[in-house]
């Protein structure tokens, strides 16, 4: 595991359990097939604040930046693949 993977899964133990169940098992499993430039987006993402994540994930509210809107769907897909068992 690279010092920056480790980094990352530090910062997403978030202060809501829904968020860590959401962004730990992205992390574990896609982080390091993402492009460099959705890397540095997710380390971005990771800067907002928990209810703006919560919004975004749970509550399907876009992203402040256009930008993300694709991360977050992405972020979304996997773990509903995830909870489903594909």
């Amino acid at each position: 595991m690279t010092d920056l993977k480790k980094k990352i899964l530090w910062q997403c133990r978030r202060g809501l359990w829904e968020l860590d169940q959401i962004l730990l098992p992205f992390v574990e499993n896609n982080f390091e097939n993402l492009k460099k430039e959705d890397q540095l987006l997710f380390q971005k993402l990771l800067q907002y604040e928990d209810i703006e994540l919560f919004d975004i994930f749970v509550n399907k509210i876009e992203p402040k930046e256009n930008k993300m809107k694709d991360l977050a769907l992405l972020i979304v897909d996997k773990h509903m693949k995830n909870q489903n068992g594909f």
